[in-house]
């Protein structure tokens, strides 16, 4: 389950964002990646990202996969999450996982697609360093229409990442520079 922790001061630069660290606690952490270690990959590669994907794990019924909907989902959790953000509401949520190997990566978007609110990756990979690759980047737009990498968010295991859904929020996964899988759970919810 759910660690009974809060968000912090959402940070505004360059776009709404956060990060939660020791999101799950040790039993539910330990469910989720067995879990997620018996699903099926398939690999997804373009001249924009390259990558392993699950399929969509909205829907399907798993014991800790169901905890960690309904964690993320719950009302207080989502109370928390429309609070910090300055959002009205949020409905439904969704969720597939993801393994970057060795030069893998996912360029530069804003994931503006549908009705998603908030971007949400859930980083199950121990160990992960800089110099392994694998951030997350955060991009200042520029009324130019240039952009500058402006903050590098290393994943660190067991923390929630967390971000505004909007034409500003422009990032990317760097190429993953060593033989490391980096894991993350990545979903959204949507107004």
């Amino acid at each position: 389950m759910r660690k009974n922790n809060t968000i912090s001061a959402v940070e505004q630069s360059p776009f709404p964002h956060v990060v939660v660290e020791d999101f799950l606690d040790d039993d539910t952490l330990d469910l989720v990646i067995d879990a997620l270690a018996g699903l099926e990959y398939s690999f997804s590669e373009s001249d924009l990202f390259s990558y392993w994907a699950s399929v969509k794990l909205t829907d399907i019924d798993h014991p800790a996969l169901n905890v960690l909907r309904e964690d993320l989902g719950d009302r207080s959790w989502r109370k928390e999450v429309t609070q910090a953000f300055q959002v009205s509401k949020l409905s439904r949520i969704d969720m597939a996982a993801y393994v970057y190997g060795q030069g893998d990566f996912l360029l530069p978007h804003d994931d503006q697609v549908e009705d998603r609110i908030i971007a949400y990756s859930l980083h199950l990979t121990p160990d992960l360093e800089e110099l392994d690759g694998g951030s997350l980047d955060l991009f200042e737009g520029r009324k130019d229409g240039t952009s500058k990498l402006v903050k590098s968010i290393i994943p660190k295991f067991n923390s929630l990442n967390m971000f505004e859904v909007s034409e500003t929020s422009w990032h990317q996964v760097s190429e993953i520079l060593t033989d490391i899988q980096r894991l993350t759970l990545t979903g959204w919810y949507h107004v």
